[in-house]
């Protein structure tokens, strides 16, 4: 269980929220970043979220457990209705994709599926690099945080500019 309190935005139940994700490798500390970006359908940032561990540095696994903790943070958050998007156009279409993977990378995909599940509905979107800056630079940003970095209704000051 994260060391973070449930915040329930109930006033958003009907609306699809977006969140998108993105991870960072840092190959010579063995460490993947995760950078989450929560947004309404007006664009308004509802939720970010910044973490690290230490991990083989495998970008496709990378960037499908920062996935998984998209996926899993909307959840947390009580959202019922979600939109994902991120960069990495082969775990967007492993989600999308009915088979299951036993790698190590389809584990996680599974794992995400089971979550995607729960939720009222969901859909996952592959965009460019571009549109996904913002997520990007959590990420990176993530790889210097010891803990996680979880803000409701705000984000770190690393990505003001970019607002």
């Amino acid at each position: 269980m994260d060391r973070y309190c449930f915040v329930h935005f109930h006033h958003c139940q009907k609306v699809s929220i977006k969140a998108n994700w993105d991870a960072a490798i840092d190959k010579a500390n063995s460490r993947v970043g995760i950078g989450v970006i929560v947004r309404n359908s007006e664009g308004a940032i509802m939720a970010s979220l910044c973490s690290s561990m230490d991990l083989f540095p495998d970008p496709l696994l990378g960037e499908a457990i920062a996935a998984r903790r998209a996926s899993s943070f909307c959840a947390d958050l009580g959202f019922q209705h979600v939109i994902l998007e991120g960069d990495s156009l082969l775990v967007v279409k492993a989600i999308q994709n009915k088979e299951d993977s036993w790698s190590d990378s389809g584990l996680v995909i599974r794992d995400i599926k089971i979550l995607l599940s729960k939720f009222l509905s969901w859909s996952i979107l592959h965009v460019h690099r571009e549109v996904n800056v913002i997520a990007h630079h959590l990420a990176k940003f993530a790889l210097s945080c010891q803990e996680d970095c979880i803000m409701i209704e705000d984000c770190p000051p690393c990505i003001k500019q970019l607002l």
